[in-house]
């Protein structure tokens, strides 16, 4: 773990990894791509490793604690890490385009629970985008705070 934090790829202030218990083969969202869709379960998430952050919100009072997979590892997953950007979609029909220089540049959080607990719907959930805004300021911008996106129904390529 030593090495990877002195190579960057992780700062050891914004991400720190986590043990919990598994979660349930929910479908956390659906991947659209080619034409077809396929779901995305919150167990297949999860096994690629969890990451906690404390950080504030744009949108909520306080430091929020927020658990989930790093969204690189995501885009590898499902086969959009080659894609320029990638398309969020919410459940009320909100959407974001993710540019690849958001996920290269710091370590943004697919959210899968806040303060340990599964995400729900009520919760904002299953899955939500989380930008690392206190150890990467950059990302505190007028441009950055509408890609935090939550209840997110599918993930499919930028074009």
């Amino acid at each position: 773990m030593l090495a990877v934090l002195s190579l960057g790829i992780l700062p050891a202030k914004a991400l720190e990894p986590v043990d919990l218990p598994e979660s349930p083969d929910t479908v956390a969202f659906n991947v659209q791509s080619n034409g077809k869709s396929a779901p995305v379960t919150l167990r297949q998430l999860e096994k690629l490793g969890l990451y906690r952050v404390t950080t504030a919100s744009p949108f909520e009072k306080g430091q929020l604690t927020f658990e989930g997979v790093l969204f690189r590892d995501v885009l590898k997953l499902v086969g959009l890490d080659g894609e320029d950007s990638v398309v969020l979609r919410a459940v009320d029909e909100y959407v974001q385009i993710i540019p690849r220089q958001d996920w290269t540049e710091g370590p943004l959080l697919l959210a899968t629970r806040q303060n340990g607990k599964l995400l729900t719907r009520r919760t904002q959930g299953p899955t939500r985008l989380v930008y690392p805004l206190n150890d990467h300021p950059a990302f505190d911008t007028p441009v950055h705070k509408p890609r935090w996106v939550w209840l997110i129904k599918t993930l499919e390529p930028g074009g």
